[in-house]
């Protein structure tokens, strides 16, 4: 009796840890490809950012105005990509069960509404590739310079 008991406890702990492992190994996947989408940006390349991002093809050109937005104000986010860790969160904003990345861009000295952009992943698709990008703010009126 012992011996069910003991090897009852051993199985609970293994799966355990493989769930640990494999949260581990979607958090590393997700990161990898929130980097290699601001290297896309920085690049301003348009293929490998359609590459990144699920049905881009379909939605081509809102697809390339948002990259070329994003690189034309790379140099204004840079620093806030960079010094922030990523952080991924557990959603269901777009139906199902989702993963999400969002940044908040804030300019200073300005009256200026943030910006965000909020990088959605779903485990069926994997995550090396974006399901949804969202970018929330009003984006000609965050450009512009402020007198």
């Amino acid at each position: 009796m012992k011996i069910f008991k003991y090897i009852s406890i051993l199985l609970i702990l293994l799966s355990i840890s493989c769930c640990v492992n494999q949260k581990e190994k979607d958090e590393e996947q997700i990161n990898t490809t929130v980097q290699k989408f601001w290297i896309t940006v920085q690049n301003n390349d348009e293929e490998n950012y359609l590459k990144l991002i699920e049905g881009s093809e379909e939605y081509r050109f809102a697809m390339l105005y948002q990259l070329h937005y994003l690189n034309r104000n790379y140099s204004k986010i840079k620093a806030i990509t960079e010094s922030k860790e990523i952080q991924i969160k557990d959603t269901n904003e777009l139906g199902g069960s989702q993963k999400c990345v969002e940044y908040l861009f804030v300019k200073p000295n300005s009256t200026t509404e943030p910006l965000s952009v909020r990088l959605f992943f779903l485990k069926s698709l994997g995550y090396n590739k974006i399901f949804n990008v969202q970018i929330i703010g009003n984006m000609p009126k965050w450009e512009k310079k402020e007198l």
